[in-house]
């Protein structure tokens, strides 16, 4: 994406400063697991997100920059005495079943408030087809 003119984004970007996806139309998430609480108010605050991958924002964490430490808050069961899967109770969690569909025979988008969710892993599916992958890049520019 970042090829074709896409701006990129890092997860530490958007932790330092949660509001510079406003300056976007549209935002593409890839597979952002495991994000602070400050990512995931700016990514599901804004109108427009396209998540490419299941398991998307399922594990709250902390990070500690001058440490340079990462912690699971919650999620993935955690923690122990309170096991949760999705450490925001997020009901747009698309984890089961659509995270181990690796082969991505039949790509799909589906509509979520506010955005757009795949139903599969396409990374593999792009490495095996450039058509597809030019097809996935004609629908993200119209979602």
């Amino acid at each position: 994406l970042t090829l074709l003119g896409y701006h990129s984004i890092t997860d530490v970007d958007i932790d330092k400063n949660p509001s510079i996806l406003q300056q976007f139309d549209k935002v593409i998430m890839l597979h952002n697991e495991y994000v602070t609480r400050e990512m995931f108010d700016a990514i599901t605050s804004h109108p427009n997100v396209i998540y490419l991958y299941p398991n998307a924002l399922y594990a709250e964490i902390e990070v500690d920059y001058i440490d340079e430490t990462i912690t699971l808050i919650r999620g993935h069961d955690y923690p122990p005495e309170d096991p949760v899967s999705n450490g925001f109770d997020w009901p747009f969690d698309n984890t089961h079943p659509y995270e181990y569909d690796n082969e991505c025979l039949n790509m799909e988008f589906y509509k979520v408030e506010p955005g757009w969710m795949t139903n599969c892993y396409p990374e593999n599916l792009f490495l095996e087809n450039n058509q597809t992958l030019i097809d996935l890049l004609r629908v993200l520019k119209d979602l």
